[in-house]
Order: C-alpha cells, then sequence, then structure tokens
C-alpha cells in the first residue's frame, strides 16, 4: 500500500471507532479510496461511500449491534461483532444479532450461541454485504 492509501485506510478506521460512522472522502482521495475496495480493505457502495471496513459496517437493517457505555458501533455479522468488542477493548459489551444476544463482561462472552455461516469462506467476497 502506499502511504496515502495507508493514511486514508487509518482515517477510517479511526472514524469508525470515534463516531461509529466511516469519514467524508475528498475528491482527491478517491483514487486512494478505489484501491482500498480493490484490496479489500473496504467496501464502497455505488455511489463510493464507504459502508464496511471490517469489523466496522454503517448502520443497516440487519447489521449487528455493539453496545457498550451508552455508545454504539455496527458490524456486519456476528463475528464481526464480536471482533468490534475485541477491537475496540471493550471488556463489557452486548452484541446483538438477527435477534441473538450475546453479553461479553471482561471480553469473554456470556452467552452461548452457535454461529453459522451458509457461504463457504472462498465465495464470501461476491457477496460480502449478504454474508
Amino acid at each position: 500500500m502506499t502511504g496515502e492509501e495507508l493514511r486514508l485506510r487509518a482515517r477510517i478506521f479511526d472514524a469508525f471507532a470515534r463516531t461509529g460512522a466511516p469519514p467524508e472522502i475528498a475528491q482527491e482521495e478517491r483514487p486512494a479510496l478505489r484501491a482500498l475496495a480493490e484490496r479489500h480493505v473496504v467496501v464502497l457502495d455505488g455511489a463510493e461511500r464507504v459502508v464496511m471496513a471490517h469489523p466496522f459496517s454503517v448502520e443497516r437493517e440487519g447489521a449487528t449491534r455493539v453496545g457498550a457505555g451508552g455508545r454504539a458501533w455496527f458490524g456486519n455479522c456476528a463475528w464481526d461483532g464480536l471482533g468490534l468488542v475485541a477491537a475496540l477493548g471493550l471488556g463489557d459489551a452486548t452484541v446483538e444479532s438477527t435477534g441473538v444476544t450475546v453479553r461479553v463482561r471482561d471480553g469473554v462472552p456470556l452467552d452461548d450461541a452457535v454461529f453459522h455461516v451458509l457461504v463457504p469462506a472462498r465465495d464470501w467476497w461476491a457477496d460480502v454485504w449478504f454474508t
């Protein structure tokens, strides 16, 4: 990755961590953004807005919600939700995904849940938004 791509990547992840949403991307940053998308660092929608930077996702129907300390972040799936707990060092959090809630205390899930992925990992990027 180029220096510009690394700086943009860091800014995207920092914005998601601080605010729960991606930053606005300036026109001059678009080539670096496209390069990040080609490398599967971020996922863009049709208008080239960042909608995912694993484990982060924008808030949307079907997204996994992670709540902690009165704040919320979103992941694309339950696995990403647990990744957010670890990546943000939340310790205590609640991960809610498609009607299942997992409470996490001191970084350890307290509730039993089964995480099943219907799509083989080799095919995830064919439709990562669905997977």
